[in-house]
This record gives structure tokens, C-alpha cells and sequence, in this order.
């Protein structure tokens, strides 16, 4: 589980397929998402798959309020299609649009795979278009490093180094120290 100010990321359960189902069911929800699509019975089935499926340390995680237990949400770490990388994904509800959820659960995923998974770099793609998901993963510290192929669509891809979170890390930290004033007088 991972806790952030505002959310709560779990393991998604069996429980929460009715949530799931529903959010992948949303056209505007799926968009811009490359798995949309489908019967509601292809829905149903593909998100059993990721329900069941073993990801290790990686997989889907469920976001929800940390107050209230409200469904915002997923999102994910997962293995890319094609090669090694590991990409951060996530999708919320409608409901939950506009409030700054998205880039709390991507910063917790991103904390969570460097900082205790260990891995060296992330990625992740949106379509070119989807302008709100492009600023959540620059803010977040992706840095988007041009267009590729993505299941059948072209993206926007962008990585994020495990070195650069160190380092973004460090800053805010001794920003944070540095903020503070210690051992400094007024000008008089």
C-alpha cells in the first residue's frame, strides 16, 4: 500500500472489478487510453487479466481516497509491450479530473519504483493530443523524448531516469532546508 497526502494506492482485488469495469466502460475515460474498446464482455474479461495477473513487485494498483475510501482511479507499473522497460500508467474518473490526483498517485508510483522496487529508469506514452496527461508526467519529472509506436497508435513518449529523481529528490530536500532561515538574521 502506498499513502500519499490526499490518496491511497493498493493492489488491486477481486472486489474491485465492478470499479474497474466501470471506468474502462467510460468513452471519455478511454479516449486516450490504447487497450479501449470492446464488448462490455472484452471489458469484463480484460480487466479479470489484469485483476489475476502477477506482477511482482510491479502491477495495478487501485487509487482511492485516503478519507473517505473514494474510487479515483488506477494505475500502473507494468512491463511495456515491446522490450524491457517498466511503464507508469493510470487513468482516473471522470469525477476525479482536475484536482491534481493524477499527478499525487503517478509521484507515488514513481517514488515506489526507484526508491523500493530499485529500477533504473521508467517510461511512459499518452497520445500526442491528450495535453492533461503530458503536463501530469512533466510535472511528475518525465522528460518526453519523442514519438513512437505503441500497440497500434503513435505516442508521445517520455522517460524518467532514476539518477534525475535522486537528484530532484536531493534538491527539494536541501531547498527545503535552505528555505528555512536557519541561523540568519533580519536585515536591520
Amino acid at each position: 500500500m502506498l499513502d500519499t497526502r490526499r490518496l491511497r494506492l493498493r493492489r488491486l482485488c477481486a472486489a474491485d472489478e465492478t470499479l474497474f469495469v466501470t471506468l474502462d466502460s467510460d468513452p471519455e475515460v478511454m479516449r486516450y487510453i490504447g487497450s479501449r474498446g470492446g464488448t462490455p464482455e472484452e471489458i469484463v474479461a480484460r480487466v479479470r487479466d489484469r485483476i489475476a495477473a502477477d506482477h511482482g513487485a510491479l502491477g495495478w494498483w487501485l487509487i482511492e481516497d485516503k478519507a473517505d475510501g473514494a474510487f479515483h482511479g488506477v494505475a500502473a507499473l507494468v512491463r511495456m509491450p515491446d522490450g524491457d522497460d517498466i511503464e507508469l500508467a493510470y487513468r482516473l474518473a471522470r469525477a476525479s479530473w482536475g484536482g491534481g490526483r493524477a499527478t499525487e498517485a503517478a509521484t507515488a508510483l514513481v517514488s515506489y519504483a526507484f526508491d523500493q522496487v530499485g529500477l533504473p529508469r521508467l517510461v511512459a506514452v499518452t497520445f500526442p493530443e491528450n495535453l492533461a496527461s503530458r503536463r501530469v508526467l512533466e510535472k511528475v519529472g518525465f522528460v518526453h523524448d519523442g514519438m513512437s509506436d505503441y500497440k497500434t497508435v503513435r505516442v508521445a513518449h517520455f522517460t524518467f531516469e532514476a539518477a534525475e529523481w535522486r537528484k530532484r529528490r536531493a534538491g527539494a530536500h536541501g531547498a527545503g532546508r535552505r528555505g528555512r532561515g536557519r541561523g540568519r538574521r533580519a536585515p536591520r
